[in-house]
């Protein structure tokens, strides 16, 4: 009997700790995937068009292991945005790679919706936005064409006066529904 009821006790303790370890976290960790802020920066290229809100993804023309799965489900994205909102909405793609092609870019941005942009940072510039938006990129070991990088998604908004950053989604696949919040969001601000 006695070996029962411990063989019982020992069970319960473990189905306690699984509950511990596994669900109470969630309710710590929730929203962890999204920063929210108000960071203002004085950077050209960026919101220089008549879209007020853009969302700006840094990685390289040609990559097809983390930039070509965001890019993608960033068009599903963009064309889920109804259409009214579209005119203020842009998505961009800051290519951190420093091609020889400055047009890569934007064939490789428009490859995926014809209404991205694609930009081309030279060295100079491109040191200024990684510093602004903490973005890390660094050759791969194994392939010097490839580079390990930030794969962080930046919500920004325009003012009159101003660019900040708003938003940012550190986590992949991106919660495209908390997303699309935000940005409705500020489109009534």
């Amino acid at each position: 009997m006695k070996k029962k009821f411990y063989g019982l006790l020992v069970l319960l303790l473990v189905v306690i700790v699984s509950i511990v370890i596994v669900i109470i976290p969630t309710f710590f960790t929730k929203n962890i995937s999204r920063i929210s802020l108000h960071k203002e920066f004085k950077l050209p290229l960026i919101l220089n068009d008549n879209k007020d809100i853009k969302l700006l993804f840094f990685g390289y023309s040609g990559c097809d292991k983390v930039c070509a799965p965001r890019l993608y489900d960033l068009d599903k994205f963009y064309n889920s945005i109804e259409e009214n909102s579209k005119q203020r909405v842009g998505i961009e793609f800051l290519d951190i790679s420093v091609p020889d092609d400055k047009t890569l870019p934007e064939k490789f941005a428009l490859y995926f919706n014809k209404e991205f942009k694609g930009i081309y940072l030279d060295k100079n510039i491109l040191r200024d936005y990684t510093k602004v938006f903490n973005v890390f990129f660094n050759k791969t070991l194994m392939d010097k064409t490839e580079y390990d990088h930030t794969a962080n998604l930046y919500l920004i908004k325009k003012t009159a006066d101003k660019k900040e950053v708003r938003y940012i989604y550190n986590a992949y696949p991106y919660d495209f529904k908390q997303i699309k919040l935000d940005i409705e969001e500020l489109l009534h601000e």
